[in-house]
Parts: structure tokens; C-alpha cells; sequence
């Protein structure tokens, strides 16, 4: 088939359910639906939810288990034309509360029992079970390029976080370049993801299996995080493509066993990929792969780098190549003063073209602050990355140019972790401070000075951390919380790493 067989994902899938109806579509913990099954639930869900208003001005929210019924919920939303917020429903009940008030959400479909994620809302809420068992089948909205096809809430640098309104055509892009890509050869007929679907990472799975033919598989998080029993689930079903971020694999290559690796490609990304870690997976297996690069402001991954093609070029950089746009993107770099730089000079990284989110939702001050104008390719994004431009435009990553990092593949705005750190009573300063091992893989660790006299304070920080998981996620809490008299600075100001790391080893 077609790579898009119209202007949406929602239309490739379609046109993929009338092709292959009896052809699996999403197989997860709870159960696995074939191509006819899920069009006929995702068609009844979306005309419960458009008779219950659902539309463009609002996003229905989806707070379920991870699983076949969430993908499913998921993409009826975006068959009945509104956009999808979807929450975990492991998350704090203050975030989720504060996440929902955000968004203006009137309609929430979940699974979680009476009282739970739903106990503040005060829109309609739907049962999941309910809605599965719908048989009333509606046409589909079809979408316009610009409407919204769904809202992902990330870490916020004042603390509350942001949610990043992507676009139906942002969507369209990226799936039809991604399907290009891996379906080079010969179609893929399974993919793998292991990420929830609240990030995007796992977009780089779902939406190119649907709209493709192919089957995306929900591997549950138990197995995902076992090699044993995550080689035997790859080998099982004979996964041809697997999006996971550099940490992820680097775990399950402890004891490096081929099986865990994927038939066709496998798709690093979040995170920087060290090359060890490439050449240690190319050893292993002849699949091809891919360091992915994108913030979720540009619609899941804007720059992507093949390894094995021409990564004998780049061997002398610290990391392996972010790589070069992908369709209908354009990547410009640029000075602190927003001028653009010569190749082989650092700079921030802009993004625009078609893959760029229609703003931050709800919050006009932000989107004017990132999404500028007036460059030669439109509206673009300042994505706070130091990058450098090299010959062949291929793109290398130093570093952010502010405070944020990735924590397994997730955004942690510091300022956020540090803002949710000084709510606490006795808490009167903290600061964060990321650390990285040889793989990449990112810790937390928190300094706070107490308020009260030292021998009041409590020998360990428990108290500390079991508050904290209760406002923050888990990706977001810091692995160590040390106790200081004060925080250490340097004459000019500024933060003294090296007394910090001296003062947490005594």
C-alpha cells in the first residue's frame, strides 16, 4: 500500500483496514485487536465522544493502563476530530489534577476505578469498559492539516508543566518520511514500543504501523525492563522495528544477548547515543540503526542518522550525529543574538517546516517566547540546543544551552524538580544537578539546605522523597537528595559544581 493513503494517519489506517482486515493492528497486555476490530471500536467511540462534544476546542483526555483499550480509546479521540491528552495514571494525583485544569479538557475517557484520576474532574467522564463495548458506529471527522491531533504536557522550567499542541499534518509528515524510511526494502509487519503513551517517543512505532499495515505492539513494562523475558518477547514475535532510547538498551545489553535487538531497525533516541553502544549493537546484529533526534515541539523526531552508512566520517565526534532534517523540515543554526553561523561553528538549533507544533496550549507567552518568525524557512522553533553543522548537513549535539535534561527519555525541566523541592516545609533552598554515566544514562541528584537547627533534621532524606513521588513523576524525582549547610557558589555567582561533589563525598 500507499505509505499515507490520504492527507491524515487516521485515513492510511483506514485504508489499511480495508485491505487487510483479518491483519493484526495493536497487540498489549489486555488484549490484541485486528485491523477490522480496532476501526470498529475506535468508529463507536468517536460518536459517543462527538455526541458528548467532543471537537478542536478542547482535548478529550485518556487516563487508562497501559495497553490494546488505551491505543484504542487514543485513536478514537482522534477519529472523533478532537485532540488526545493522555495522562498515566500513575502519576501524581496533584499533576494529574493540575494537568487537567490546564488543559481545558471537558470529556475523559479512563479505566481507573471511582474517586481515582477522575475525583477532581468536573467534565463528563466515560468508563473505558463502556465505550469498548460500544457498537454504534459513526463516520470519522476527517482532519484539516492545521487541527490538533494531540496535547503532550512536558516539564516546565518555572515549575507547572507545558503542554505542546502538534498538528494533524505535523503528525502526516513524520509518519509518511519514518514509513519511507523503514519500509525502504520491503514493509515492516511488526514494531515494538515500550514507552507510554503520554511522551511521543513511542509515535515513531505506533502511528508508522498503523498507517503502514503493520502491527504495533504495547510490550508491558515488567517485560520491557527485563532482558530475559524481553528477548524472548522479541523473538516471539519477531519484531522488526523497536524504538527505545540509548539507556534503555544499554540495560538490556547488560549481558548482551542478540535476541533483545530487533529483525529490521532499531531506533535510538532521547537521549545521546554514545558510539560504544552503536558498535557494540552492530556487532550483534545486522539490523540498521538510527540516532534520532527531536523535541516534541517539532512532532516527535525532526533529524535522524543512519550508523552504518557514512558514520566512519563523524567517528572523531564525542557522540554519534543527531544526522540531517527529515521531510519538509528545515534546521537552521544560529548566535546568541539569533544570526545565522557558518558550518563547523556552534550554536542554537532552529526548527521549522511542516513537522512544527501549532503552539504551546493555552499559554500565549511561551509560544511568543519559542516560536519565533522571520527566518527564510517561516516560523521556527528555538529548541535551547547547542548543536554544529557539518559537511553533508549533518548535525552533531554538544549540549542545551539551559537547564534541562532527559531522564530515560524523558524532558526534566531542573527548575521544575527544584520549584517542587522549595513547596516542601523545611526545605528553604534547593538546587539539581544532573549526572551522567559512560553510557549517557542520566541521575538526579538534589542539594537542599533545611530550615531549623541541624540536629533537628532527620539522619535520611525519606521523608523527603516519599513527599516528592507524590508531586512529581517518577522520571522526574531526584535518585539522591543531599543535605547541606548552604549551597556552595563561585565568586562570579555561580553555582560551584566542584564543591558539590566534595561536599556530597564527605
Amino acid at each position: 500500500m500507499r505509505p499515507l493513503a490520504g492527507t491524515s494517519v487516521i485515513d492510511a489506517a483506514q485504508e489499511a483496514a480495508r485491505q487487510f482486515p483479518d491483519r493484526p493492528a495493536v497487540v498489549g497486555a489486555d488484549e490484541s485487536l485486528t485491523y477490522r476490530e480496532l476501526m470498529r471500536r475506535t468508529s463507536a467511540i468517536a460518536a459517543i465522544l462527538r455526541g458528548g462534544g467532543a471537537g478542536q476546542h478542547a482535548p478529550v483526555a485518556v487516563i487508562m493502563a497501559r495497553g490494546a483499550g488505551q491505543l484504542a480509546a487514543v485513536w478514537g479521540v482522534l477519529r472523533s476530530g478532537a485532540p488526545y491528552l493522555c495522562l498515566d495514571a500513575d502519576q501524581p494525583q496533584p499533576r494529574i489534577e493540575a494537568i487537567l485544569r490546564s488543559s481545558g479538557a471537558a470529556l475523559l475517557v479512563t479505566d481507573q476505578p471511582a474517586g481515582g484520576a477522575a475525583r477532581a474532574f468536573d467534565g463528563t467522564v466515560y468508563p473505558a469498559a463502556g465505550l469498548a463495548a460500544a457498537a454504534a458506529p459513526g463516520a470519522h471527522v476527517p482532519p484539516e492539516p492545521g487541527d490538533l491531533a494531540y496535547i503532550l504536557y512536558t516539564s516546565g522550567s518555572s515549575g507547572p508543566p507545558k503542554g505542546v499542541a502538534v498538528t494533524s499534518a505535523g503528525i502526516a509528515n513524520y509518519t509518511a518520511h519514518m514509513i519511507g524510511l523503514l519500509c525502504r526494502d520491503a514493509p515492516v509487519t511488526s514494531f515494538a514500543s515500550v514507552t507510554s503513551l503520554s511522551t511521543d517517543l513511542g509515535n515513531s512505532a505506533i502511528f508508522p504501523a498503523l498507517a503502514s499495515g503493520g502491527c504495533v505492539h504495547l510490550v508491558p513494562a515488567d517485560i520491557a525492563r527485563d532482558a530475559v523475558d524481553f528477548a524472548c518477547y522479541m523473538r516471539a514475535h519477531e519484531i522488526g522495528v523497536l524504538k527505545i532510547t540509548p539507556s534503555h538498551m544499554a540495560a538490556l545489553l547488560d549481558d548482551p544477548d542478540p535476541a533483545v535487538l530487533p529483525a529490521r531497525a532499531l531506533i535510538l533516541g532521547g537521549e545521546i547515543l554514545p558510539w560504544d553502544l552503536a558498535d557494540t549493537v552492530s556487532k550483534l546484529s545486522a539490523c540498521r540503526v538510527f540516532n534520532h533526534y527531536g523535541p516534541t515541539e517539532a512532532t516527535v523526531g525532526s533529524l535522524i542518522f543512519e550508523v552504518g552508512r557514512d558514520a566512519g566520517r563523524y567517528r572523531d565526534l564525542p557522540s554519534v550525529p543527531i544526522g540531517r532534517p527529515i521531510s519538509n523540515t528545515v534546521a537552521t543554526v544560529v548566535s546568541d543574538t539569533l544570526e545565522p553561523v557558518p558550518d563547523g561553528a556552534p550554536g542554537e538549533l532552529l526548527l521549522g517546516g511542516q513537522g512544527l507544533a501549532r503552539e504551546y496550549w493555552r499559554d500565549p507567552d511561551q509560544t511568543s517566547e519559542r516560536f519565533i518568525s522571520g527566518y527564510p524557512g517561516g516560523r521556527m522553533f528555538r529548541t535551547g540546543d547547542r548543536v554544529r553543522r557539518h559537511g553533508g548537513g549533518v548535525y552533531e549535539f554538544i549540549d542545551r544551552l539551559d537547564r534541562q535534561v532527559k531522564v530515560r527519555g524523558h524532558r526534566v525541566e531542573l527548575g521544575e524538580v527544584e520549584f517542587a523541592l522549595r513547596q516542601f516545609p523545611r526545605i528553604k533552598s534547593a538546587v539539581v544537578v544532573p549526572e551522567a554515566d559512560r553510557w549517557g544514562t542520566v541521575r538526579l541528584i538534589a542539594y537542599v539546605v533545611m530550615a531549623g537547627a541541624r540536629d533537628e533534621i532527620p539522619a535520611d532524606t525519606a521523608v523527603i522523597r516519599r513527599w516528592l513521588a507524590g508531586q512529581l513523576p517518577a522520571h522526574c524525582c531526584p535518585a539522591e537528595i543531599v543535605v547541606l549547610d548552604e549551597i556552595p557558589y563561585t565568586a562570579s555567582g555561580k553555582l560551584d559544581r566542584v564543591a558539590l561533589t566534595g561536599l556530597r563525598s564527605t
